[in-house]
């Protein structure tokens, strides 16, 4: 009778045999896992220096161009090199009552003045009942999310003078008549363009609003000036004298007819 052989099946992993392979495996998942984090970690740092460059080259540029001297500013067609004011209406030798204002753009209460007075302001230049010296103003550049938006205006304003002091006025009052929010960033030079369009400038005015001629003129001739007088606005002088009550509808028209009035009379009661 033949021997029969007897077979066994291979020996199963012992307990600590499996948990060494657990112990294995989760020591590759931590590897993996702290290699996945330092891939990350070195992205994010990676981001963060060339956000920290482009911030870093930004301000240096911003600092660069604040220390170049501004050009010398371009002076409107007949107006004397350190006039700083435009001017309407009745001839500066004529004897009429002069009429300063001092007006910003992105200033909210310059924007209640021209609701009270602007359409007398307009009668009294178109029938030359005063002479009007507009200062316009770059102080509230602050309030503007660009920084610029009271340049940037003022300076186009200048512009459309410069080609047609009539569109100019009308021009100002487009441009109070959708007067932006403080701390917005303000018309975009597109629609600033669009308003000026409207009121009658040609293209060679784009060309000067696009190049920020009169900006210079602004900060450096006009804007010092009113400075000098006043830190606010709207400001308004009558022949020398400080009229506050504009906000009487009404009151500016009346005062400025009246010493134009009283002027009259002198000059009668000499002749």
């Amino acid at each position: 009778m033949a021997a029969s052989g007897s077979s066994k099946s291979a020996p199963s992993q012992s307990a600590q045999e499996r948990r060494e392979a657990q112990r294995e495996k989760l020591r590759q998942q931590r590897q993996a896992e702290l290699r996945r984090q330092r891939s990350v970690r070195t992205v994010v740092i990676a981001a963060i220096v060339v956000v920290a460059l482009v911030i870093a080259s930004a301000i240096g540029f911003l600092v660069y161009r604040s220390m170049q001297p501004e050009p010398a500013p371009t002076v409107p067609t007949g107006m004397s090199e350190d006039q700083p004011y435009l001017t309407f209406g009745a001839p500066e030798d004529s004897g009429k009552p002069v009429v300063e204002l001092h007006l910003d753009f992105m200033c909210p209460i310059c924007g209640q003045f021209e609701e009270v007075n602007g359409e007398d302001v307009m009668s009294m230049v178109e029938d030359e009942e005063i002479t009007l010296h507009l200062v316009p103003r770059n102080m509230l550049d602050f309030a503007s999310t660009t920084g610029d938006y009271s340049s940037r205006t003022a300076a186009a304003m200048v512009s459309v003078y410069e080609e047609d002091p009539e569109a100019s006025l009308a021009f100002m009052q487009l441009l109070f008549a959708n007067q932006p929010a403080e701390n917005s960033a303000g018309l975009t030079d597109e629609e600033i363009w669009a308003y000026a369009e409207e009121a009658g400038a040609s293209a060679d005015v784009k060309t000067s609003i696009d190049a920020e001629t009169y900006r210079p003129w602004v900060n450096q001739i006009a804007d010092p000036y009113a400075a000098d007088k006043t830190e606010g606005t709207p400001y308004v002088e009558i022949d020398g004298t400080q009229f506050q009550d504009w906000q009487t509808e009404g009151a500016l028209r009346e005062a400025a007819l009246a010493a134009g009035g009283d002027a009259a009379a002198s000059d009668g009661g000499e002749g």
